[in-house]
């Protein structure tokens, strides 16, 4: 991992941007200069990028920013592996085979966010309900109007309506915002019975989770705390790993609790955000590993963040991995 490291030389503090780089089978410290002060963030990604290319020159792998914590070199080098391998596979596929496995991986996403919350679609129930929403909007077109969708249906096609404004923002490559947020979780609660007077806005109420002991901040406290947490992101966004990063995001997204529902959808939904935007695969947190999803969310609720961190290294690393087997 690239580190600030500080050295004097006559008397004099200096700081350099430095990583260890294998040369056969020796060990040597590439560095750059920084100054006679501890970089800031806004330094760092001044220098960092330049940095960050030499190392490539070099042929050093699995480089890591240097404010990255919990993934390691040798996660980063697995993470690129699996990534190209799934690269691979993709551009092996003709146009029509590789928009059936993106929408066959858009509805693996839907049905298992949605079951992680309570949802009983399964995967079949859940294409089923989103080629009917497709029918209906042809029936439109003709002037016959279809109505009657059950909630859980209706969350199906509403997450599904978000993937697609989530892919008009990627395709744009805009940086995370809250208006951007509040755009989704209008979308999330649409026609939801019950909590549509709650969509696209911060809690105006207090929350809490059953059978959870952790207690969510006053509801007053949510505009400031979600302001907190997007200037965070624009401002480490390139200076941590971009899975890290997006493992973080979500576990102080989730730890704010900043809707009166949808919490879990929109913090998965984000969480791809980060990860596509910095080039990263489109990562699934698949239903049978609800249980070891939560217990990191428990502990992300107490700052720690290396169990999801590295729950997301292995999802992303063996999602990539299993398209070649």
């Amino acid at each position: 991992m690239a580190r600030i490291v500080k050295r004097k030389v006559k008397g004099r503090v200096y700081y350099y941007l430095e990583e260890s780089v294998k040369h056969g089978k020796k060990w040597k410290k590439e560095s750059v200069y920084h100054g006679n002060s501890i970089p800031g963030s806004e330094e760092l990604k001044k220098i960092y990028p330049e940095f960050a290319k030499r190392l490539e020159t070099l042929g050093v792998q699995g480089i890591t920013p240097p404010y990255t914590e919990f993934v390691t070199r040798n996660m980063a080098i697995k993470l690129e592996l699996e990534i190209k391998n799934k690269e691979k596979f993709l551009n092996s596929l003709s146009p029509q085979q590789k928009a059936e496995f993106t929408r066959r991986e858009r509805i693996t996403f839907i049905s298992d966010s949605n079951a992680i919350e309570g949802s009983t679609l399964d995967y079949a129930l859940t294409k089923q309900v989103l080629e009917g929403q497709a029918r209906a909007k042809r029936l439109e077109t003709q002037g016959i109007v279809v109505t009657g969708t059950g909630r859980e249906a209706q969350e199906a096609i509403n997450l599904d309506k978000c993937l697609s404004l989530y892919e008009k923002f990627l395709a744009k490559r805009e940086e995370i915002t809250e208006e951007m947020i509040l755009r989704f979780h209008y979308v999330l609660l649409s026609k939801i019975e019950g909590y549509e007077q709650y969509r696209g806005i911060w809690r105006p109420v207090n929350v809490m989770i059953r059978g959870s002991s952790h207690v969510f901040p006053h509801h007053s406290e949510v505009f400031g705390l979600m302001r907190e947490l997007i200037g965070w992101h624009g401002i480490n966004a390139g200076l941590i790993h971009p899975v890290e990063l997006a493992a973080k995001f979500h576990t102080k997204f989730t730890t704010i609790h900043p809707f009166a529902d949808g919490n879990g959808r929109m913090a998965r939904l984000l969480m791809n955000y980060i990860l596509q935007l910095n080039g990263f695969p489109f990562t699934n947190i698949p239903l049978r590993r609800r249980s070891t999803y939560m217990q990191t969310q428990a502990s992300g609720n107490k700052d720690d963040h290396k169990p999801f961190t590295l729950f997301l290294v292995e999802e992303a690393a063996k999602q990539c991995r299993k398209l070649g087997e």
